[in-house]
């Protein structure tokens, strides 16, 4: 894992600072308490091939052997029961801080990405990092403590024999990282491609329908397919570079492994002659309790080198949430609160693009008083729905300015502004519950009386009494189970409980049939009175009554002004209404 994920990862550990430090300190003293048994076992050994058969003293130190190592597994159970928990808490933590950065992105960066793609970063990408963290605690703390206690009782041993195991352990060590590194790209692959594809899947799913009604299963299969197989190769290539890791360490820890047998074999011969006379004697206990630490001493890299992919993978994965953890956050706007009602809303000389080299909504002019109805229609693609994310300060102007009752609107709060108003879409959202919660979204206090009212307004009533549970039938959270029209009339009985101060309403009515299409809007009209209502329509017979239309091409006003003003001029907007055959 690279510098940056770990000091990231470390600061979220800190916080839980009782199983960060409990499970350290546990892991290290079993981890110590296994290293007191090759001792032990290799006085057993010399006791019985230079003292005799001393069964009672043997049965004591096998005593002693078996209470160190019970205990040691024990200390090192409940450090790994501690350290897991740790990495699940941890990553709880940074799913939290991910979901609110996620509500607090700007709408920009939230539609330059794929859902898919942020879902993973939430899920499989979290699940990753808890399992990288969790091994790279556990394989550092355990580890390090073993290369301690390792070195402090061969030294104590028999320095020379120790010398050969330290000159030629580090091969092992060298062999992983260079492999390691080579791996780095690989992983990094693996979860680009794992994004792409969780990306594709999800539009694909969500696009089913269209998929089915224009026959685009088998291309779609294909396009999964190649997604498939280039997870599949990058995947393979960066499995087969773990896998490799480990092998090739473990081929040089058992040539160290031979050659302390040989070099430590030379001095138990030597022990009563030339190896004594340097300080250097070993007993054949001595020699065993030596092979031991010579494995202990290459395990912390073995180990390491065992969970190269999880530790790889979980870098990428932390990398990939911590960019959009570092994303600047949307900010606050200003530090008012619109006062409400609003009587006038005015754009002044507006100007806005998407991408800087080219220039979309430019000298945009006009003036919602408060209590009027008004009407942005044009073509498609025409900047309808931009201009209606400025008014709720989705997006920020980049030319001009909006003024609330002669204040900018950057002075109000984002929040402030987003509440003053509220929204039917034509693309309806909804969330997996009951009706009855969707509907009371916007005010989770109503009654049921204030419930029933704003569903008979949006005549949603007839549709939910066919249903077994009534308003306590509960939905999916993309509403599958209901027509288009169902769940653009729950929507609109949203915003009939709500009753907000000012109106959007982005094709309201679209997805209903033409007979009550025309029981909605009359209800409208009494939701309308007083309200200040902004109207984007494609169906101009919902706008002639409105107190001043706003005609859009190509990011710019064309015309504007009411109904009867427009017909007179003859312009584009009577060219829309002889399109729609005079409606």
């Amino acid at each position: 894992m690279n510098k940056r994920v770990i000091s990231r990862l470390m600061s979220y550990a800190f916080r839980h600072k009782a199983c960060f430090f409990g499970g350290l300190a546990a892991i290290i003293a079993g981890t110590a308490l296994n290293m007191v048994a090759p001792i032990l076992v290799g006085r057993a050994i010399d006791l019985a091939v230079y003292c005799g058969t001393d069964f009672a003293m043997i049965g004591r130190y096998c005593i002693i052997i078996a209470a160190c190592v019970t205990l040691s597994g024990a200390l090192v159970w409940s450090g790994n029961i501690l350290l897991s928990k740790l990495a699940f808490m941890t990553v709880r933590d940074v799913r939290r801080e991910l979901y609110e950065k996620l509500l607090t992105l700007p709408l920009a960066e939230i539609d330059g990405r794929s859902r898919g793609d942020l879902m993973a970063r939430m899920s499989t990408f979290g699940e990753n990092l808890s399992d990288g963290l969790y091994q790279g605690l556990l394989q550092l703390s355990s580890g390090a403590i073993t290369l301690a206690v390792t070195l402090v009782c061969m030294y104590t041993l028999n320095w020379a024999v120790a010398t050969t195991v330290v000159c030629l352990t580090p091969f092992s060590a060298l062999v992983a990282v260079m492999i390691a590194r080579r791996n780095r790209v690989s992983f990094a692959q693996q979860s680009a491609n794992m994004s792409r594809m969780s990306g594709t899947a999800e539009e694909y799913f969500a696009g089913s329908r269209v998929l089915r009604a224009y026959g685009c299963l088998p291309s779609s299969e294909n396009d999964m397919e190649k997604l498939n197989a280039d997870l599949f190769r990058s995947g393979l290539k960066s499995q087969f570079a773990g896998a490799l890791v480990n092998p090739m360490s473990r081929l040089v820890n058992n040539m160290v492994y031979a050659a302390v047998a040989i070099v430590g074999g030379l001095f138990v011969i030597g022990s009563g002659g030339w190896s004594a006379n340097i300080g250097a004697a070993l007993t054949v206990g001595g020699l065993s309790a030596f092979l031991s630490y010579a494995n202990q001493f290459a395990r912390p890299f073995n180990d390491v080198t065992s969970v190269t992919a999880e530790l790889q993978t979980a870098s990428a994965a932390g990398n990939k949430i911590f960019e959009l953890l570092d994303i600047k956050s949307e900010d606050k706007g200003g530090d008012k609160l619109p006062e409400l009602p609003v009587d006038y809303i005015e754009l002044d000389d507006v100007a806005f693009s998407y991408t800087p080299d080219k220039p979309f909504i430019q000298g945009l002019d006009f003036r919602a008083d408060g209590g009027k109805k008004v009407a942005i229609v044009g073509t498609t693609g025409s900047g309808k729905t931009t201009v209606i994310n400025l008014i709720m300060r989705f997006y920020d102007v980049t030319g001009g300015k909006i003024v609330y009752d002669g204040e900018n609107i950057e002075l109000f709060t984002r929040e402030g502004v987003r509440k003053s108003f509220g929204m039917v879409l034509q693309e309806t959202w909804l969330f997996g519950g009951t009706i009855k919660e969707n509907i009371t979204y916007g005010k989770p206090d109503a009654t049921d009386d204030e419930i029933f009212a704003a569903a008979k307004a949006a005549h949603l009533d007839k549709f939910v009494s066919t249903l077994e549970n009534g308003y306590d039938t509960v939905i999916s959270g993309d509403g599958e189970e209901l027509s288009e029209g169902q769940k653009q009339l729950i929507a609109i009985a949203r915003v009939f409980l709500a009753s907000p101060e000012m109106l959007i309403l982005d094709e309201a009515t679209a997805s209903v049939d033409t007979m009550t299409e025309r029981a909605v809007q009359s209800a409208f009209a009494e939701l309308l009175k007083g309200k200040t209502t902004f109207v984007i329509a494609h169906r101009l017979s919902t706008v002639r009554d409105s107190d001043l239309i706003v005609v859009m091409d190509a990011g710019r006003i064309i015309e504007k002004g009411t109904h009867d003003e427009l017909v007179a001029l003859g312009g584009m907007y009577t060219q829309m209404l002889k399109a729609a055959g005079g409606e």
